[in-house]
Parts: C-alpha cells; structure tokens; sequence
C-alpha cells in the first residue's frame, strides 16, 4: 500500500512538473509568434541597416547591425539582409519576416519534439520504457530531428526566392550535424523494436 501511495505521489509530481513544461513551451511558441507578428505590423520604413564597429571581445571590428524606429534590433548577416529584387531593390523588413519564419518552423519542431519525449516519460511511469508506442515516438522524433536540420532552411530559401531574384545558400555544419542525430535516433528506435520482439519471442516460449 505504501509502495502504491509512493508511486502515485510520484506520477503526480511528475504530472505537475509535465503540465509547468507544457506551459513554458507553450509560451515560447506565443512568443516567437508575437514576435512575427510586431514585425509584419511595422512600417516597412522603420528598418534600417547600419555597419558599425564593434570592439567586443566575441567580435572585434565592424558589424552589420538592424535598426527598428532608430532601436537597435541585432546583428545580422549582410548576405541575407542586402539581397536585390529584379529593380535593385532590397527590403530589411520582408529578410527579417523570413528570420522570424524560419525561426518559428525551428521553434515549433523542438517543442514538438520536447512534446514527444514528455510523453514517453509518462508512458514509461511504474512500467518498462520498452514498448511499441515508445518506440514509434522515438521513430518519430528521429523524423522530427531531420527536419528539424532540412525545414527551416527550406522555408528561408522558398520566401527569399519569391522575392529577391537569386538566393544566396551556405553550407551549414550544424544542418549536418542534426541530420547525423536524426540517424543515430533512428538507429536506437531500431535496436530497441529488436531488443523488445527477441524480448516477446522469449515471453511466449515462457
């Protein structure tokens, strides 16, 4: 009885510190929505891209920086930010839309994945994490972390070219990074949909 009383007061933790994470991510994603939303509501006028110098210590000599109504916004890429459309023409506010769009895939993925993996959490509470449907949300988060590395990048270069005239692609190592992640993922969902049939084959002989 004490161990069952024990066990339940646990899950009910567990539940309580589940339901304040829910929430934070929550807001994240209300945040960075927000965030979108201020920038398409201002003038376009208002931004305003100045190189300025920088003597930090992360990044001594001159920067690129984004200014909003005369308020320093960041630091940002000079490629990304100056690109031209067929006039010759560039547009900070429409390069900072695509930022937010591309930020807000990244966002929306890692909660979900952050979703994901509190779920399997609960599934695996007083029993065995071994199971099929921890397993095809493990699968599933190996997708998640996939396209956490390819998505964004798309949706940077689709908005970029269906307003500038050319897109200026680097290869980014961090993409590369998150793709050999997604794999290894995939590779323990593998082991562990093995691991548990030899587990059942065994049970079954029992």
């Amino acid at each position: 009885m004490n161990e069952r009383n024990a066990a339940e007061k646990k899950r009910r933790r567990f539940l309580n510190a589940s339901s304040s994470f829910y929430y934070m991510l929550i807001m994240l994603i209300l945040f960075t929505v927000g965030d979108m939303i201020r920038d398409i509501r201002t003038d376009a006028s208002a931004y305003e891209l100045r190189f300025e110098d920088d003597e930090t210590f992360q990044a001594a000599g001159s920067v690129y920086r984004l200014y909003v109504n005369d308020k320093y916004y960041d630091d940002v890429d000079y490629n990304r930010f100056c690109l031209l459309d067929e006039n010759g023409n560039t547009d900070y506010k429409y390069c900072v839309l695509v930022q937010d769009a591309s930020n807000l895939t990244y966002i929306l993925i890692i909660c979900s994945m952050f979703f994901i993996v509190i779920k399997i959490a609960n599934n695996s509470m007083g029993s065995t994490p071994f199971t099929r449907e921890n397993i095809k949300l493990v699968k599933v988060i190996s997708i998640l972390q996939l396209l956490l590395g390819v998505l964004p990048g798309v949706v940077r270069m689709i908005m970029t070219m269906l307003r500038f005239s050319y897109y200026h692609g680097t290869f980014d190592v961090n993409s590369l990074f998150l793709l050999a992640i997604s794999f290894v993922i995939a590779m323990i969902a593998f082991i562990f949909e093995k691991g548990l049939a030899l587990q059942e084959d065994v049970d079954s002989i029992a």
